[in-house]
């Protein structure tokens, strides 16, 4: 009897690899395309090389303007959204955003070209516009496509996969993992293992190795590499399924629900078949690619506006404070930012020396250590100027949830796991939570404000931000602050 061949697991899907070669991808196809427009109308060589005339440059023309616009063209996927998210997309998936995307940027190519005669143009050129359209949108969705059929194909074949873990031991999770083992050879999809849910549920370890019990699953989580997180829990434990959510939506993973959990969630889902059984899928609410860009444009642009306009102010609000009191001009501290990542900040000293001697601890609104010039610095938010710096550096954001000391944020997370979400945006200056609720005095009242931040995490854009922003302006014409 000869021994049972044992296939190998499939090779770990990186995302980075697929956004790589996508990208090389359209670089080959945008390279491709404008030769063959050179070739095909000679006359634009002409045109270009005359526009470095009697330059150093003009042997190097033709590689300059064809390697600017291949750059405008890579951007402009790039602010599409078109490298993200590319190892679970489909041929269907991609064609909106390829022909968007490319409408645009061919407009805004021809429009440089021809200026601003749009009605004195000749026919020819709108037939080279609408060429140069079907060649590289035409170009680079094929290549694009190239990619995804052999990427599902290596899947298919089980050469790569995901690798998910499961939550829960009930019934329907038995299930689960007898149909996984009996299908294993015909998916790249893996379980690293399943985590119980129930000392009284079922033993799955025939099927898939255990690797935990439910109470350790934020430490899980975080030992454990994956990309998928599948929850099958009882639907009549609301409260321990939202836990399980908001610990796996901090992971950056795809979370699937088992369907009969509909009914007890509320957020943006859509039904999905890519494995054995039916799930819901959560869609993390995410803004486009095009707002992060012009949102650090704008952080950097205001802040650099306000620190050029108000530097009298800097100058002389430095002045009163190193008067005021013994001490420093400026507190420094350090607290946690996007991706749990420490970050120094900067603000006016608004306390005596030695506040903290004792031990970590929230101001109040008659907080003996304030010095009496900080009691206005905080009344009008002064105090805070100096994080505009943190915003030009690239630690912090205009809007965003306000950054805390890893003190506090490991009593917040005993609390509330859920916290763990905001370490997916950079912290801010102002806030929702500021907006709506202020400064907290203690953890049970920055449990509060975290609800207001949890709205701002789901509901983020460049509009939101705007509003929050007003909001704030008029909490500090009112002196709100404390």
């Amino acid at each position: 009897m000869g021994n049972k061949v044992v296939k190998k697991a499939p090779k770990r899907i990186n995302e980075k690899e697929i956004i790589i070669r996508h990208f090389m991808s359209d670089v080959v196809a945008l390279i491709l395309s404008h030769l063959f427009f050179i070739i095909e109308y000679p006359f634009i060589k002409t045109e270009i090389e005359s526009l470095f005339q009697d330059s150093f440059l003009s042997q190097f023309s033709l590689f300059l303007v064809i390697g600017f616009i291949i750059l405008l063209w890579l951007f402009a996927y790039y602010l599409a959204g078109n490298y993200y998210n590319l190892g679970r997309r489909s041929g269907l998936q991609i064609i909106g955003p390829t022909v968007s995307s490319s409408f645009i940027v061919s407009l805004l190519i021809f429009y440089l070209v021809v200026g601003k005669n749009w009605l004195d143009i000749q026919d020819v050129f709108w037939q080279m516009s609408l060429k140069y359209f079907i060649v590289v949108f035409g170009l680079v969705f094929l290549f694009r496509l190239g990619l995804i059929w052999r990427h599902q194909y290596l899947i298919e074949k089980g050469k790569i996969g995901y690798y998910g873990i499961l939550i829960g031991n009930n019934k329907e999770a038995l299930e689960i993992a007898k149909e996984y083992h009996s299908q294993i050879s015909k998916t790249g999809f893996r379980y690293v293992g399943y985590i119980s849910e129930s000392s009284d549920g079922f033993d799955l370890s025939k099927y898939i190795s255990r690797i935990g019990d439910i109470s350790d699953l934020s430490k899980i989580v975080d030992s454990v590499s994956f990309d998928d997180g599948v929850v099958v829990l009882e639907n009549n434990y609301v409260r321990k399924v939202n836990q399980v959510i908001n610990i796996l939506k901090g992971k950056n993973c795809l979370i699937k629900l088992s369907a009969n959990l509909n009914d007890i969630i509320e957020r943006k889902i859509h039904t999905s078949n890519l494995e054995f059984l039916p799930y819901i899928t959560f869609v993390n609410h995410k803004i486009p690619v095009w707002q992060v860009v012009l949102k650090r444009i704008i952080d950097v642009v205001f802040a650099l506006n306000v620190i050029v306009f108000l530097s009298p102010l800097y100058i002389l609000l430095a002045i009163l404070v190193k008067l005021s009191s013994p001490g420093g001009i400026f507190y420094k501290q350090i607290r946690i930012g996007k991706h749990k990542k420490p970050f120094m900040l900067y603000k006016y000293r608004s306390m005596y020396v030695d506040a903290e001697k004792e031990g970590p601890a929230l101001s109040s609104a008659n907080d003996p250590r304030i010095t009496p010039l900080g009691r206005y610095l905080r009344k009008w938010r002064l105090d805070e100027l100096p994080q505009f710096f943190n915003v030009i550096m690239g630690d912090m954001s205009l809007v965003g949830p306000r950054p805390e000391r890893k003190f506090f944020i490991d009593k917040i997370l005993s609390k509330a796991p859920h916290y763990d979400q905001l370490f997916a945006v950079k912290p801010g200056i102002t806030s929702w939570g500021m907006v709506k609720f202020g400064y907290a005095e203690n953890v049970e009242q920055m449990l509060k404000r975290l609800q207001y931040d949890i709205i701002y995490l789901e509901n983020r854009s460049l509009v939101v931000d705007l509003k929050i922003l007003l909001y704030t302006i008029r909490s500090i014409y009112r002196g709100e602050g404390k």
